[in-house]
């Protein structure tokens, strides 16, 4: 299929594409595992089916402790979420769904000699549906997390946005997902922090910070190297304080093509597509429509980088390490 799934950003400092599926990712699944009945069933041929949407947290570490009277309590790390005067936690709002008609279409059009696309979303091609919700569920060492819901619980909030509202309540701040619990027959329910008792020493647990990890590097040889970079290395210091090495590629050499047997033919005409989208696609303009409520959040500034003279169409920047400092 033809089909490459794209990833818009809408920041306040940066507005525009920023990484996409080649099509052939798709059918090379079917290939590496010889799986044939692949071909033409992938996101490259079909369309994306869209379910609910879901806020995970998976995996929260937590303390364990038996009382004298052999009751459990557990203790997670403290979970705090924004919420106004009201504790209402705006999370989810402007849903959309988008078909080809809202950007597809004209793209395809532009790159076989057609006019030229804006890259603004097409709101005829456009679906907004209305949000429903229902109470989250819990669990905690294999049991269930029973009355978390009196607590808070998940909403629909004027304006189609999904969210929490936070109840007043005497064992957890507003805004705080309850951190202690303790078990009650086959349950396990929430606990007020005075209801903890002293000798399970849950109250004077510390949770672990998150350790440095270990510097991102990419290969010096293969793909990376070859045909390689046009101009590069260089570095940048982030907000967080790591430090982030880069190249300036050619779009159609940068490491993830290299793995196709494209024809030069085929290449020649991506490059120049990309060339004219880089002359015409500008990162302060609106491509999504922008948020109905609240403000955009920026990027860290040291993320938008500058091309260099002569590759300001046609390269893009690929990370090649990052590492802290």
């Amino acid at each position: 299929g033809d089909q490459s799934w794209t990833c818009f950003l809408s920041a306040d400092n940066f507005k525009g594409p920023i990484a996409y599926y080649i099509p052939e990712t798709w059918s090379k699944i079917g290939k590496l595992f010889n799986y044939p009945f692949l071909y033409g069933r992938g996101l490259d041929a079909r369309p994306g089916i869209m379910g609910g949407g879901a806020m995970e947290i998976n995996t929260v570490p937590c303390f364990e402790a038996t009382d004298a009277q052999g009751r459990v309590y557990s203790r997670i790390p403290k979970l705090q979420f924004p919420v106004d005067a009201q504790g209402r936690a705006y999370l989810v709002q402007d849903v959309a769904y988008y078909s080809k008609a809202a950007l597809y279409d004209a793209v395809k059009s532009w790159r076989d000699g057609g006019p030229a696309c804006s890259g603004r979303f097409n709101e005829n091609g456009c679906f907004k549906p209305k949000l429903n919700t229902r109470t989250t569920r819990y669990s905690q060492a294999g049991k269930r997390i029973a009355g978390v819901e009196r607590f808070f619980d998940t909403r629909i909030f004027e304006g189609n946005v999904w969210g929490l509202q936070w109840f007043t309540n005497d064992r957890s701040e507003t805004g705080v997902f309850p951190r202690y619990f303790k078990d009650e027959g086959e349950e396990r329910v929430v606990a007020a922090e005075a209801e903890v008792p002293a000798e399970t020493n849950l109250l004077v647990q510390n949770f672990k910070l998150a350790k440095q990890g270990a510097p991102y590097t990419s290969p010096t040889v293969g793909a990376w190297a070859n045909p390689g970079p046009k101009l590069g290395p260089f570095n940048v210091k982030l907000a967080d304080g790591s430090v982030v090495t880069y190249s300036w590629y050619r779009f159609i050499d940068q490491p993830s093509f290299q793995q196709y047997r494209w024809s030069e033919e085929k290449k020649a005409k991506l490059q120049a597509f990309v060339e004219k989208l880089h002359a015409s696609w500008s990162i302060d303009r609106d491509y999504m429509p922008p948020p109905t409520r609240g403000r955009l959040v920026a990027l860290d500034p040291a993320l938008l980088v500058t091309p260099p003279k002569g590759l300001e169409v046609g390269y893009v920047p690929i990370v090649t390490g990052q590492a802290a400092q």
